[in-house]
């Protein structure tokens, strides 16, 4: 439902997500760049905060809560590393259909906007006619760019591309056309819904933590190439009007540092159509928790904890030596150890110890571990899958002797579905049960490495060793050795993973992304869900963007928006350097390709490893062997995806997703960048068809 001043109606939200990548267990040259313009020094900023937040801003008096992200929203707080929080109002919360509301409470403890997020408008008739595209992301940088992102403080742009959101009126289209996908209908006509389409900045690369940004618009038209006009709200602020607004009149001052700003850097301030700043949160906001959680039960269980062991034989190939049940006595960070709890906050508000709970590892045991000691290999699943789905991996295991445990990603696991569902059906705010829990699983992990690891190295008492001897032929594990192999939702959320691991260096991310505000519209995996969520709001695609855009704040403390950059510089507090492989199957129905490249710039240092499938702006190319970490994309054959944000629904090819395992040499290469951190591209040239066995 459309919302504008006038008429106020407040609130409600539906939560927006879940992962978009599936329980497959695969293993996954910078183009020419206009440069961008020199960067101007600029004059130190004078600290104006806007008012406390009245209502709706009247920058975008078409859609209630655009723009987002916004700093009209945020009041000043001196405890925060910003010095801000979020002061969402009521009244921007989207209303569903049936007049349920969202509670603002859990966004407004934040102490900035998520970097995970476009920065979005409504500019009605507004097309992308001449704006950045995600094959043209450099233009974003040219002097003239109609649309910028840049920093307050240095005026650096930060690479963009522009999406006018088309998933609904796409998916419409193609319903009316019976095309075989999206399966769900749409009751409203076409032309209504080209009327809630949100103009979206996307940055190519995560935002900096704590930082603002000015977002500004310039020279976007319409299907007949004329400029949009701005609002009259802006337009009372950039030409320096009277308004009887109130609001605007109270912002004048914050305003005019704004244009001193943009034209230091060269952007007219009669040009514009629309600007405006905010402020991403902090990496404290983001990681604190989670690096609590970590050191202190790392702290208490230095060797790790107590377990148990069952044998559980079923679904082996002829190649494995057993599997092994391994239930370990985690410290609880949680309410309760099953689904739906939240952090067990102390007095500091910090999660403390809730005594211990019982979690499973399935660890599998090659034959080649009886000649000679396997390395740890953690495995992580696919989306809301299973610890059982390592099983999956088991040709690659035992033909590079991997000693393989999947645990479940707790927060986004099986049994996670119905806190999931009820979130999407009810207070969006709610959600943050998810990345709570997604903390506990991460946690799981780090603990379940190192009681293996202490263990395998503990001489031939420790149960382990006894259960190796006994139930799979004298096999060993060499507990030195530890590393990850993560495919799907296990890629994505490996990210975060190997920024907080102690004990693990090297990881395998298998067709991955972020962030999931950016994958959810481009997956097919979220079709189900759309029906669903975008129902509940009478597919007003402007209600779900803006949902979408405040649930990634609460995910950001669990997903690799939140940590990614963390990987290999920037390190967190009391954590290793670590090294990843992505690897990338180009046209993915389920995790966009566009993800994967984000993630790789994030990270920084990644490069692409030639011969190449195809230059990717932003990412070096690297020849012959590389050591450090590296990306390497693979063609199966699948036309190109749509270059706006809708699912490959038109391919009617297998899904290239689930196939990286099929590409010859690929257990050689991983197995040698796992013992030694180099990386290189095994394919006979750009990897295609002719390496695929």
């Amino acid at each position: 439902m459309n919302k504008n001043i006038s008429a106020l109606v407040v609130t409600c939200a539906l939560a927006a997500a879940t992962g978009c990548s599936n329980g497959s267990n695969s293993n996954p040259a910078q183009a020419d760049a206009t440069v961008a313009p020199p960067v101007k020094e600029v004059v130190p900023p004078k600290e104006v905060v806007p008012p406390p937040p009245l209502d709706c801003d009247p920058l975008a008096p078409d859609y209630c809560g655009f723009p987002y992200p916004n700093n009209y929203w945020t009041e000043e707080d001196a405890d925060t590393v910003t010095g801000l929080r979020l002061a969402l109002p009521q009244v921007i919360m989207p209303t569903a259909l049936s007049g349920k509301q969202s509670s603002v409470a859990a966004f407004n403890e934040m102490d900035g906007f998520s970097p995970g997020i476009a920065a979005m408008t409504h500019m009605p008739g507004a097309t992308v006619a001449g704006l950045a595209t995600p094959d043209s992301i450099a233009d974003s940088l040219s002097p003239q760019s109609p649309t910028v992102i840049l920093r307050a403080d240095s005026g650096e742009r930060l690479p963009h591309w522009v999406d006018l959101d088309e998933y609904v009126v796409q998916a419409k289209r193609r319903i009316d056309e019976s095309e075989r996908r999206p399966s769900f209908t749409i009751e409203r006509d076409i032309d209504e819904l080209r009327q809630e389409q949100a103009l979206m900045l996307r940055p190519a690369i995560r935002p900096e933590d704590a930082t603002r940004y000015i977002v500004a618009i310039r020279n976007v038209v319409d299907e007949n190439g004329d400029v949009i006009e701005p609002s009259p709200g802006f337009l009372a602020l950039r030409d320096e009007l009277p308004s009887d607004d109130p609001i605007i009149e109270s912002r004048r001052a914050h305003f005019e540092e704004i244009f001193a700003i943009l034209q230091q850097q060269g952007i007219a301030r009669a040009d514009l159509q629309l600007a405006w700043d905010y402020t991403t949160s902090s990496r404290e906001n983001n990681t604190q928790a989670m690096l609590h959680i970590r050191d202190d039960a790392l702290a208490r269980y230095p060797q790790g904890v107590s377990y148990s062991i069952e044998v559980k034989n079923e679904a082996l190939i002829d190649t494995m030596a057993c599997r092994l049940e391994v239930t370990f006595d985690v410290p609880l960070y949680m309410t309760k150890g099953e689904a739906g709890g939240l952090f067990n906050l102390g007095a500091d508000g910090l999660p403390q110890q809730n005594g211990t709970y019982p979690y499973a590892a399935a660890l599998l045991i090659p034959m080649a571990a009886q000649t000679e000691a396997a390395p740890l290999v953690a495995f992580g699943h696919g989306q809301l899958g299973a610890k059982e789905q390592v099983l999956g991996l088991q040709a690659i295991a035992s033909e590079q002797n991997f000693a393989t445990f999947g645990l479940d990603f707790k927060g986004f696991a099986h049994d996670d579905v119905a806190t999931v569902v009820g979130a999407l059906s009810g207070d969006l705010s709610t959600f943050r049960a998810v990345p709570e829990r997604m903390h506990q699983g991460f946690l799981n992990f780090l603990i379940a490495m190192r009681t293996l690891s202490v263990a395998a190295d503990g001489g031939p008492s420790t149960p382990l060793n006894q259960a190796l001897d006994t139930y799979c032929g004298g096999a060993a594990i060499d507990g030195s050795r530890r590393y990850y192999f993560g495919g799907s939702q296990g890629g994505i959320l490996g990210a975060s993973l190997m920024a907080i691991a102690t004990d693990i260096r090297r990881g395998l991310l298998a067709v991955p992304g972020q962030s999931y505000n950016l994958l959810l519209n481009r997956s097919v995996n979220f079709d189900p869900f759309a029906q669903q969520i975008y129902s509940l709001y009478n597919w007003n695609a402007l209600d779900m963007q803006l949902n979408l855009a405040l649930v990634q704040g609460l995910w950001d403390r669990a997903e690799p928006t939140g940590y990614s950059k963390y990987i290999r510089s920037n390190l967190l507090p009391g954590t290793p350097s670590h090294e990843v492989l992505i690897q990338v199957s180009k046209a993915d129905h389920q995790v966009t390709n566009l993800g994967a490249h984000i993630m790789a710039r994030t990270i920084g240092g990644v490069v692409n490893l030639a011969p190449v499938i195809r230059d990717v702006w932003g990412i070096e190319v690297v020849s012959g062997e590389h050591t450090g970490s590296a990306m390497l994309e693979v063609d199966f054959g699948n036309p190109d995806p749509p270059i706006t944000n809708i699912p490959h629904w038109a391919d009617t090819s297998p899904d290239p997703h689930g196939r990286a395992t099929e590409l010859r040499n690929i257990g050689d290469s991983l197995a040698r960048f796992y013992a030694t951190g180099v990386a290189e591209n095994v394919c006979s040239g750009p990897c295609d068809a002719d390496d695929i066995e």
